[in-house]
């Protein structure tokens, strides 16, 4: 948790080590064309409804103990979403959303390893061969 600090302090200390705020009603300069950030390359990412329901098989898991931990990653050409049973292997499964061209739609790859399991331009089939899949079953009895 952090320090919660008074806000007259902060600023008394900001002004001490040479930080000076603008004057009432100036305007900030816009930053030259050397100090903007270059444009955002295009990235692939998953939709808010695609993440729903990603997290929502993956909380179904979490609740029956397959699962532990996820992990999502993006570039321009790809988004992955991998879940894990323990934070130290390798995830079981992950699932790959690749990018649309012009001449062909973007597809959602469903992978356990190195294996692809299956492909598909809907995400649901994708989440449907996750659970088609076999599982393991935890048995209390002794």
């Amino acid at each position: 948790m952090g320090t919660l600090i008074d806000i007259e302090q902060a600023r008394a200390s900001r002004r001490a080590a040479g930080h000076r705020p603008p004057a009432s009603g100036t305007r900030h300069p816009s930053p030259s064309p050397a100090t903007r950030h270059p444009p955002a390359s295009r990235h692939t990412f998953f939709s808010r409804s695609e993440l729903c329901k990603l997290l929502s098989l993956y909380s179904r898991r979490v609740v029956n103990g397959e699962w532990r931990d996820y992990a999502i990653d993006h570039d321009a050409t790809q988004a992955t979403v991998s879940f894990y049973r323990n934070a130290a292997e390798h995830p079981e499964f992950a699932i790959t959303k690749t990018a649309a061209h012009k001449d062909r739609p973007g597809q959602f790859v469903l992978k356990s390893g190195p294996q692809r399991i299956a492909q598909s331009p809907s995400l649901e089939e994708v989440i449907g061969a996750v659970e088609r899949q076999p599982r393991l079953v935890w048995s209390s009895a002794g």
